[in-house]
């Protein structure tokens, strides 16, 4: 029963979402192609359109620039009620190249927020959203278009050996130990030294910014395809102190998906996901001040419950988009339900690892 009524759902929305332009208020709005994945042009150029078209919604900020000099292009969404210092969702997205679903999601989810802002409303109405919908764009068009498994940056690491994993390259618990992490053609590389990547660098100063300024609400990265969504820590496998909170947040989103399209998603401490990884930016973002921090894992399975990892087939990637917007809807619904604007948020924790170093 779920799977048709989620198959009428994505029927519709083809319907709607059709041609080059959606009408909207009057104005043509620019597409957004679900039935492919953008390339790196592609994404710049909807963020320019969308935001021309909306300027009191929508406003463009260049994070920076990759290795390859490629635009590191964050989108601020607001109400347009310009109302200043509220607190914000920072979301990124395709920190790994090869997660091909990670950018068309992270536009969808600028589509809803702005385009069918009547709809979601109430997710603005004193919160702020920051999207980065490419955080690896040097990678993810190399995983495009010369090596799809390519996961990492294209910055080099010696004479034959290329890139760093950026979700290893935070300043939080970096290298560990591991011989891995330190081989420079490993795909695993976190790179000559904590945020030697301009790419983590400008998540950092993201982030930076939100917290110090006292509106870092809650952190997400979008990952794929392991169907899952998980929390601090990923370095130990100790409790946070607002553990209890995460997982009613995961869960909330998790029984979303699970009511409306029947995908499972599991909902845990970073650490009991593959063990125990230092350098990445979810435990980086929650120690740094963000209440809440969460890695979203969509999902990679086509309507027929097909595996595809990675790579879905473009029939699959509406439905995958769609099911992923819901749990980050849902996400964001309950922690703005945990943290509304009466409720302070905390200070900055002690760093509790030997491997932390506060001189970003």
């Amino acid at each position: 029963m779920w799977r048709a009524l989620f198959a009428i759902l994505v029927i519709y929305s083809c319907h709607v979402e059709g041609g080059s332009f959606r009408r909207s208020g009057g104005r043509q709005e620019p597409q957004l192609n679900l039935d492919e994945y953008p390339s790196y042009e592609d994404i710049m150029k909807y963020l320019k359109d969308l935001a021309r078209l909306n300027r009191n919604r929508i406003h463009l900020r260049d994070g920076g620039r990759s290795y390859e000099n490629r635009k590191l292009q964050m989108a601020v969404i607001s109400n347009g009620d310009g109302r200043p210092n509220k607190r914000a969702i920072f979301i990124d997205a395709a920190l790994h190249a090869r997660e091909w679903l990670c950018p068309i999601t992270a536009l969808y989810v600028i589509q809803q927020l702005v385009v069918n802002y009547q709809e979601n409303s109430y997710l603005l109405d004193d919160y702020d959203w920051v999207v980065l919908p490419l955080a690896n764009p040097d990678g993810y068009e190399y995983s495009r278009n010369v090596d799809d498994y390519w996961r990492n940056t294209r910055s080099p690491n010696n004479e034959h050996c290329y890139g760093t994993d950026l979700n290893r390259n935070f300043n939080y618990s970096w290298i560990m130990e591991s011989s891995d992490l330190k081989d420079p053609c490993s795909e695993n590389f976190a790179g000559s030294g904590p945020f030697s990547e301009p790419e983590t660098r400008t998540v950092r100063d993201i982030m930076l910014e939100l917290v110090e300024s006292n509106r870092g609400l809650m952190y997400l990265s979008l990952h794929s395809a392991n169907r899952s969504i998980y929390y601090p820590w990923r370095d130990y496998g100790e409790r946070t102190n607002n553990k209890a909170e995460h997982e009613e947040i995961a869960k909330h989103a998790a029984d979303r998906i699970y009511w409306s399209t029947g995908t499972r998603m599991s909902t845990m401490p970073g650490y009991f996901y593959h063990g125990m990884v230092g350098g990445i930016s979810l435990d980086y973002a929650f120690k740094v001040g963000f209440p809440v921090a969460f890695i979203f894992e969509m999902s990679g399975k086509d309507q027929n419950g097909v595996e595809h990892k990675f790579f879905p087939p473009s029939s699959a990637i509406r439905g995958l988009v769609q099911e992923s917007w819901l749990g980050i809807r849902s996400l964001a619904e309950k922690a703005i339900e945990k943290y509304p604007p009466s409720r302070p948020l905390w200070p900055r924790a002690k760093p509790k690892s030997k491997f932390w170093n506060w001189n970003w």
